[in-house]
């Protein structure tokens, strides 16, 4: 049975968002042993069902097995309702095709080593992971367990603890080094606010030093591993 992949993100109209991933989906083909989509779930003039099907239609005259990882972070809306939803209505109409939707990206921590490598450049600094958050019952939760075993705390760009409310914390400690970590794959509005934000807070603290991780998205290691995530299924 022939085997097909399809690589699942939110999407962005940010040109970087759309080069990175382009970059990373590249990274990921050429290690990989059968043919692969990227696609986006919002953000596209082509709808994720539309792009999907037609992907099967140039590579399925036979039936076939068809694994679908959602480039995701937490489990939130899209990872439980939306893209099983997408899968439901193409099961209908590719009924000589098995669907699988694998676990999503961010799941069990398994990208920790991409975002201790930043952390580890200086080990003694107060770290923060930053995540855009969730208020779905249990995402959140993976990002608190995520910061525990890279020893950092937590902040959320859509919920609590926000950023300016963690940095303020820090503020009243003894704490010299700051070192922020941004729970994101790729570059875009969000990620570029984060930035401007620290940028505002250490001109406004200039005797603390502040250090800011990047998206890890064209991370070789992160490719390899999405990549790995796709020649097993699992």
């Amino acid at each position: 049975m022939q085997r097909l992949s399809v690589v699942v993100v939110h999407g962005s109209f940010s040109d970087s968002y759309q080069q990175e991933f382009q970059t990373l989906m590249t990274q990921v083909k050429a290690q990989v042993d059968h043919p692969v989509l990227g696609a986006y779930l919002e953000c596209s003039e082509v709808p994720l069902t539309t792009a999907i099907a037609q992907f099967l239609r140039d590579h399925v005259p036979e039936p076939a097995e068809v694994q679908i990882l959602p480039l995701f972070l937490l489990p939130g809306v899209h990872v439980r309702e939306d893209l099983p939803e997408a899968i439901a209505q193409l099961q209908a109409q590719f009924l000589q095709v098995k669907f699988q939707q694998l676990d999503y990206l961010g799941k069990d921590a398994r990208l920790a080593p991409f975002l201790e490598r930043q952390f580890a450049e200086n080990s003694t600094a107060q770290r923060i992971l930053i995540a855009h958050g969730s208020r779905r019952t249990g995402a959140n939760p993976e990002i608190e367990k995520l910061a525990q075993a890279l020893n950092a705390s937590t902040a959320y760009w859509a919920t609590e603890p926000s950023l300016d409310q963690k940095l303020a914390q820090l503020q009243k400690t003894t704490a010299t080094t700051i070192h922020l970590v941004p729970y994101f794959l790729f570059s875009g509005k969000i990620p570029k606010a984060i930035a401007a934000q620290m940028k505002t807070f250490a001109q406004a603290n200039p005797t603390m030093t502040i250090q800011l991780g990047q998206p890890f998205g064209t991370d070789p290691q992160c490719a390899a591993a999405i990549a790995q995530i796709l020649q097993s299924g699992s």
